[in-house]
């Protein structure tokens, strides 16, 4: 959908991207971060040592909100410690 909204709107100079987001650590996910949970997920991050938090997934969004981003559309951006390459 991403893909077919930057193609659409790419002559209207819109951009269109998207951010899929790993686990992140909030106050709501917390409570399901169990010790059995933690190790099976934590084999499939690589980068294992912490888990995401809303200022990782805010530092993408804030990324494509600038100026920075201006020649990027159509993308989708996984911040999810390397899970999505498994």
């Amino acid at each position: 959908m991403t893909r077919q909204l930057a193609m659409e709107g790419g002559k209207f100079r819109l951009r269109a991207n998207s951010i899929s987001p790993g686990i992140v650590v909030t106050q709501h996910t917390k409570q399901f971060l169990t010790e059995g949970f933690e190790a099976a997920i934590k084999q499939k991050l690589m980068l294992s040592h912490r888990y995401g938090t809303p200022e990782d997934v805010a530092a993408c969004a804030v990324f494509l909100a600038s100026d920075e981003s201006g020649w990027v559309t159509g993308a989708d951006f996984a911040v999810d410690g390397g899970t999505r390459a498994w």
